[in-house]
């Protein structure tokens, strides 16, 4: 199979172009392997579901929009691993991420979803906080202790902001990774030049899925199930049958041609081709962060699973768009209505199975041929969560 996209290297989103063409006149390939199974205690066991939230502990994860925090002073507050976070930006313009839980007596320091301070204080105590994290003040100092307080402030985790999203490390004694270093050459590549840090933030949600969090990849893996559970939504006009694999080493993607483009392809000079405005490319990124850039749109999935339960997720979903033309404001909330919409489908068929799963009627899943990014996403995972297994 060949890896993922080199968007830097002139004429590659042409070589995708042709790709299309090519998949297009040769019709769906038939199986060259059998279909295998899967294990349903991969989405079931709480031994296995710690190990994954170790795993995603340690790597980056989808935060926030950078436009959540778009001025000095602004944060934002979210929960990612379990771990409640605080997102600020400093003065300087740097982006800075800390536990949203108060040095003193471990209350929530700032219980608002979002907003605009100087300092950051408690409300119990009144403890306050530089935007970094650094402690400003204890109140009442002299008589809360005879010595200085030796707290240094908010613990803080490691936090980058990259193509538009912050992203966060919430183990604090984990070694950073840079984003860069975490997607590859190709994948940072290709993402820069889909220009995802020019975009605005247009919407966003919060949604409670009853689903492990694999289950809700796996719709962004296969196609498989988009002429039947998509049927009267987006199979209108995405041509599943061309869809072309996309591989970025750890990370797995599709790339999707729009109703359409085929034709345009067809009919236009090559070195005029826009490939990309008539793409749909959802890519998953591990552990637990997928970014779907659909035609000159970005939505982007953060999951966030329940360290208590492996059948729960919460979905951190927004939508970015360009920013010059981030007025179009009726355009893009039929966008988002739309979006809504098919991610309801998906998420309804993943609680399905994970209810029957639960049951215990099944305790092996039949995975086909044309579905080999799942269970090669399923093995990544595997090697992910290896060195936690002890």
């Amino acid at each position: 199979m060949q890896d993922g996209l080199l968007p830097a290297c002139p004429g590659t989103e042409l070589a995708l172009g042709d790709e299309f063409l090519q998949l297009a006149g040769a019709g769906p390939a038939p199986a060259q392997n059998p279909a295998r199974p899967l294990r349903t205690d991969v989405y079931l066991s709480t031994d296995r579901h710690a190990m994954e939230l170790s795993a995603i502990s340690a790597h980056p994860t989808a935060a926030a929009h950078s436009g959540d925090v778009a001025e000095p002073g602004d944060f934002v507050t979210v929960e990612v691993a379990g771990v409640p976070l605080i997102i600020t930006r400093g003065q300087g313009g740097s982006v800075h991420a800390m536990h949203n839980v108060c040095a003193h007596r471990g209350a929530t320091v700032e219980t608002r979803d979002a907003g605009s301070q100087r300092v950051l204080s408690c409300q119990f105590h009144g403890w306050s906080y530089r935007l970094d994290g650094e402690l400003r003040a204890v109140t009442d100092a002299s008589v809360f202790s005879s010595t200085p307080c030796t707290r240094e402030g908010l613990v803080r985790v490691h936090c980058e902001e990259r193509h538009g999203i912050i992203w966060v490390i919430v183990d604090p004694t984990a070694t950073p990774i840079a984003v860069r270093d975490w997607l590859g050459d190709k994948l940072d590549k290709l993402l820069t030049s889909l220009k995802l840090e020019s975009m605005a933030p247009h919407a966003s949600t919060s949604i409670e899925v009853n689903a492990n969090w694999k289950l809700l990849t796996d719709g962004f893996l296969e196609l498989y199930h988009f002429k039947y559970l998509h049927r009267n939504t987006v199979a209108s006009y995405l041509t599943a049958d061309t869809t072309r694999p996309l591989r970025f080493g750890a990370h797995l993607g599709n790339a999707i041609p729009k109703d359409g483009l085929l034709e345009d392809l067809a009919s236009e000079p090559r070195d005029g081709w826009r490939v990309y405005d008539s793409t749909v490319i959802p890519v998953v990124l591990l552990p637990g962060t997928v970014i779907n850039w659909d035609a000159g749109q970005v939505e982007v999935f953060s999951l966030r699973p329940n360290p208590k339960h492996p059948g729960q997720t919460l979905v951190r979903l927004w939508l970015a768009v360009p920013a010059e033309r981030a007025d179009q404001t009726d355009l893009w909330d039929s966008t988002w209505a739309g979006v809504l919409e098919v991610i309801s489908e998906d998420f309804t068929a993943a609680e399905q199975v994970q209810r029957n799963i639960e049951t215990g009627v099944a305790d092996e899943l039949l995975i086909g041929a044309n579905e080999e990014l799942l269970l090669e996403h399923m093995a990544l995972v595997d090697k992910l969560v290896t060195p936690y297994s002890g």
